[in-house]
């Protein structure tokens, strides 16, 4: 079963794009532009992969990674920082399970979301 994912970004053309390229993929892909509107989202069905960019408007995404956390009630999940933060800041993302740079280089992007997706997998199995 694909991972279910999240975007949180509040650049809408960046996160439509991410959106669009994750579909073709086949994953289940949710969109929100703040924290606070990627916590309904987890109220009303929670994800199991977060894309989240770090300077939000209501919000730090090292801010949010917890409460999403917590909204996945236990489930396995896993957080990546999408960021524009140089090398010697991303030391500031504790609570991300992986860090991406912008600009994206998409076979790295695509690489690591298939990782987490079957990682993700081995997880529920696991569980089952």
């Amino acid at each position: 079963m694909p991972a279910d994912i999240l975007i949180i970004d509040d650049n809408r053309d960046a996160s439509e794009l991410l959106s669009d390229l994750l579909d073709l993929q086949g994953y289940t892909v949710r969109v929100a532009h703040s924290g606070s509107e990627a916590l309904q989202h987890m109220a009303q069905r929670p994800a199991s992969l977060f894309l989240v960019d770090q300077q939000l408007p209501d919000m730090l995404g090292t801010q949010l990674v917890p409460q999403l956390r917590a909204a996945a009630a236990g489930r396995p999940c896993i957080a990546i920082a999408i960021t524009g933060l140089g090398v010697s800041d991303r030391a500031q993302l504790i609570g991300f399970d992986h860090v991406l740079a912008k600009p994206l280089a998409f076979d790295a992007f695509d690489a690591l979301i298939a990782a987490c997706a079957a990682q993700l997998d081995q997880q529920g199995n696991a569980e089952r």
